[in-house]
């Protein structure tokens, strides 16, 4: 049974990058939100359960956001910007990632672009 999904899975990840959809890195639910102290040198970050696709491996990430990173709200085909301030925790992201994940708990990733999708 777990074979048929794995097959399955490749399947339609095979069509969606055939057909030229957004490539994601992860895709998953918001379960919380930090915003960095005005005196600190941390960012800003969100931390996401869900789907690492590289690896196909379910994850928790923490997800920083740079003044480099795009941030939309998916409107039907539509995406409009929003803030930092609009995540909120039991959003489902799509996000692409900027670089590498550190391998440190939990992983880390620097965020090149996140829609929030529903």
């Amino acid at each position: 049974m777990a074979m048929l999904f794995v097959m399955f899975m490749g399947v339609v990840y095979g069509a969606i990058v055939a057909t030229g959809g957004d490539h994601w890195d992860m895709t998953g639910n918001v379960v919380g939100v930090c915003s960095a102290d005005n005196n600190s040198t941390d960012s800003n970050s969100i931390l996401v359960q869900g789907l690492v696709t590289s690896g196909n491996q379910q994850a928790n990430v923490t997800v920083r956001i740079t003044n480099d990173t795009q941030i939309y709200i998916k409107n039907g085909n539509q995406r409009n910007i929003i803030t930092f301030g609009d995540l909120k925790s039991g959003q489902s992201v799509d996000i692409q990632f900027k670089g590498p994940i550190i391998q440190s708990y939990p992983p880390q990733a620097s965020g090149s672009q996140i829609v929030v999708t529903g």
